[in-house]
């Protein structure tokens, strides 16, 4: 919806985000260059630009949740499902199945469950807690 609203390229682009000049096709950049250059104008005609835009950048806001959702999917997914942390998450969803559990699909109630959760925090290890 983004997209749209910028006036973006449909489909497969080669220039997705909106915010900087993110390269989807450059697969031996993905995981290595950090800082993309910063996407100035959303003018038609600009790489992945089909339309004027309708709204400014500087409008949109993502829900909190949207944001929590996908920051918890990253962060379970990163688990060791060896280690004692990510049995807890086994533990404490008896309901969920452990194929969801490891792509980390989890709804608003569970993830402020975990927040909360004193006993998941003292389990993770050192780097999971940075994390």
């Amino acid at each position: 919806m983004v997209s749209f609203l910028l006036g973006q390229q449909k489909g497969y682009t080669k220039f997705p985000c909106y915010l900087c000049m993110w390269d989807s096709r450059a697969r031996e950049k993905h995981w290595i260059q950090k800082e993309w250059p910063l996407r100035e104008t959303f003018q038609a005609g600009m790489p992945n630009v089909t339309h004027d835009p309708i709204v400014s950048r500087d409008k949109i806001v993502f829900p909190p949740l949207h944001i929590k959702l996908g920051l918890m999917k990253q962060f379970v997914k990163a688990l060791n499902p060896d280690n004692e942390s990510f049995h807890h998450l086994v533990y404490t969803f008896p309901a969920l199945s452990y194929d969801k559990i490891k792509a980390g699909v989890f709804d608003g109630p569970q993830i402020r469950t975990l927040i909360r959760d004193k006993n998941f925090i003292q389990k993770m290890n050192v780097r999971e807690k940075a994390a």
